[in-house]
Order: C-alpha cells, then structure tokens, then sequence
C-alpha cells in the first residue's frame, strides 16, 4: 500500500534543535566510519525555509550505506524519539536520503557522490568536513 503523504504542520515538527541533531547523525556516522562527512550549512536566503542543513557521507558499499543508515536512524530515535519524516533510496542503496525536517542526511556511494555532486551544486552553503578523529595525528 503507498504512503500517503500528509501535509506536516508546526506542530508535527519534533522540538530538536538542528545542532543536537546534527552531532548525533555526525556521531552516528563516525561509529560506522563513514567517509569525507561534511556538514553543509545553510543561512538565510539559501535553501531556507525548507532546510538549516546537510549532513553527507560516503559508503564503500551498499552495505556499509545501509550500515550508515541503520546507525543514524537508530541513534537519533533513541536520543529524540524522532523517526525521519521521508526516506529514500534505500532499496538499491547507493544514495539514500534520511529526511529530519530541518536536517537532510545523504549517504551516498563515492561514484554517485562524485556524479551527483552536492557540494558543487549547493556551493553558497557554509561546508564543514569533519575529520574522522581516529585520523587525527597529534603532532608531537
């Protein structure tokens, strides 16, 4: 049976704010070593209202992406009880969208991160990649 799309009201929208959400999905993905996170925010003008942020990945597998997916979904119910209100792409996982209201989770395999290029495309965003911190070398 499809889903039906209800129209979402303010009211709908769970109270999180978008940096919570943002370091419990880069958490999220950093435990199942998600590779080259970034964070794309967004100010006024660019993508408002529709979204404050992206968060990105890249799998190495369709299975290490379901992985990654399975991860964020399970640790952001578990710390706001909020399920994503869309997602997709998860049947042939190579690039699935986790839809947070104000924060959109794409995990993507390399070749369709690099083909689709979200960075390029978004350019006016702020882009934060953040470092895998077991990479992290400390300088003596």
């Amino acid at each position: 049976m499809p889903r039906i799309n209800k129209r979402i009201e303010k009211q709908d929208i769970p109270n999180v704010s978008t940096a919570e959400l943002k370091q419990v999905v880069l958490d999220a993905l950093q435990e199942i070593k998600g590779r080259d996170i970034v964070e794309m925010s967004f100010g006024p003008g660019v993508g408002q209202p529709l979204f404050d942020a992206f968060m990105l990945c890249s799998a190495t597998s369709t299975t290490h992406a379901e992985a990654l997916c399975d991860n964020v979904q399970r640790r952001v119910y578990e710390r706001f009880r909020m399920e994503p209100y869309h997602t997709e792409g998860r049947e042939q996982a190579q690039w699935i969208l986790l839809d947070y209201f104000n924060v959109l989770v794409h995990i993507f395999l390399e070749e369709k991160r690099h083909f689709y290029d979200l960075e390029g495309l978004w350019r006016d965003a702020d882009i934060c990649p953040h470092t895998d911190p077991s990479k992290v070398q400390v300088q003596p």
